[in-house]
């Protein structure tokens, strides 16, 4: 075997060796035990307390909702989708009830979709937050004007 070929052999493991690290750096780690749900999976049971600060925040902007409704729904479409629909449901005063926006998630529809038929804002954020109201000019870290330090 000439000089050429050995270093050229040689080459071709050095490659074999990187390249059968890399696929074992790159596996995804085998988790022991069960997987992890995520918590809007609609077959993962709602967790009470989540249902009962979902209660408490929909409260606090004025939304009356029992923790039984809120699990029933959270069942089907997920705690943010149980609050969306109970939120949406109070903002619309009657022109589309609890039953009515369920109805229409559960034939398919995205909460996108659902919200522009409504004519509502899609997101939940101002409820389930702790609803700050900093708005865009009071947010915190933004510039303030010299002139308002006098």
């Amino acid at each position: 075997m000439t000089r050429t070929n050995r270093i050229a052999l040689l080459g071709a493991i050095a490659l074999l060796v990187a390249l059968a690290g890399t696929t074992f750096a790159l596996r995804a780690p085998v988790a022991d035990g069960p997987t992890p749900q995520l918590a809007d999976d609609p077959e993962a049971p709602p967790d009470p307390e989540a249902i009962d600060r979902a209660v408490e925040r929909l409260a606090a902007n004025e939304i009356d909702a029992s923790a039984d409704l809120l699990t029933e729904l959270a069942t089907e479409h997920g705690l943010g989708g149980a609050v969306r629909i109970v939120a949406w449901a109070d903002e619309l005063e009657g022109e589309a009830t609890v039953d009515d926006i369920a109805e229409r998630r559960a034939a398919g529809e995205g909460w996108g979709q659902i919200a522009k038929a409504l004519g509502v804002h899609p997101g939940i954020g101002s409820i389930m937050g702790n609803g700050g109201g900093h708005g865009r000019d009071a947010a915190p870290g933004q510039q303030k004007d010299p002139a308002d330090d006098d």
